[in-house]
């Protein structure tokens, strides 16, 4: 078994994702990035050599336990699990009343079920570590429209949090890490909201955080979100 922490990151090849695994690597841990964008995936490790990559389909659970096994074999243990769910939602701008029903089911699978079979598949190993679980939760801005998909999505992960948080107490702390992702411009979605959110995880995963338990922490700048661009 090996001494350093042992951290899984889902999605882990997306911009957010990419911050998260590189704040984590510095802290000397072993950071394996699952996605299945094979390429972003060397891509990461190629700019920076402390992340590991396994090409993993998160959305499904036998792709997450065959990971988490092999994690296992490898390592011996698992400390902590990001969970940083797919933002792959449909068009922004689509009314509820017109949205197909199958974009919804799957944006609750890829957010909500895929999260939820996540943790039971690592649980055995974090339980070993008494570990920590962190939920990225991307939410609309508060005066944003149509975005009753993203809310849902965001509530549920929240309510999901807080319920985890209850059921694993005292062997697993659970935590959530919420940012605005704005859907009506990209470009708003910086950098440096990023960096705050990994951040944030950084902080959630370590010693410092292992007496708080079932937390919801915004990461946003409410002063420069609420003034008109």
């Amino acid at each position: 078994m090996t001494k350093q922490p042992v951290i899984i990151v889902t999605e882990g090849t997306t911009e957010l994702g990419k911050h998260i695994c590189k704040e984590l690597a510095a802290t000397q841990s072993i950071v394996m990035s699952l996605s299945n964008d094979e390429n972003a995936g060397y891509d990461l490790v190629a700019e920076d050599p402390r992340v590991r990559f396994r090409n993993t389909d998160c959305s499904k659970e036998s792709d997450v336990a065959a990971a988490a096994r092999e994690i296992e074999s490898q390592f011996g243990r698992l400390d902590a699990l990001v969970i940083n769910p797919s933002v792959s939602l449909p068009d922004v701008g689509i009314p509820f009343t017109e949205m197909d029903l199958f974009d919804w089911n799957q944006a609750l699978h890829h957010q909500l079920t895929a999260t939820l079979f996540t943790a039971r598949q690592c649980l055995p190993l974090l339980k070993t570590t008494k570990g920590a679980i962190v939920h990225v939760v991307p939410t609309p801005h508060e005066s944003a429209i149509n975005s009753e998909l993203l809310a849902v999505c965001s509530q549920g992960l929240v309510g999901l949090t807080e319920a985890l948080a209850n059921s694993l107490s005292p062997d697993v702390t659970v935590h959530a890490a919420r940012y605005i992702l704005n859907r009506t411009d990209v470009l708003k979605n910086d950098v440096n909201q990023f960096k705050d959110v990994a951040a944030m995880v950084r902080f959630l995963v370590s010693h410092k955080a292992s007496h708080i338990n079932g937390q919801v922490f915004n990461v946003s700048n409410r002063v420069l979100d609420k003034k008109p661009s």
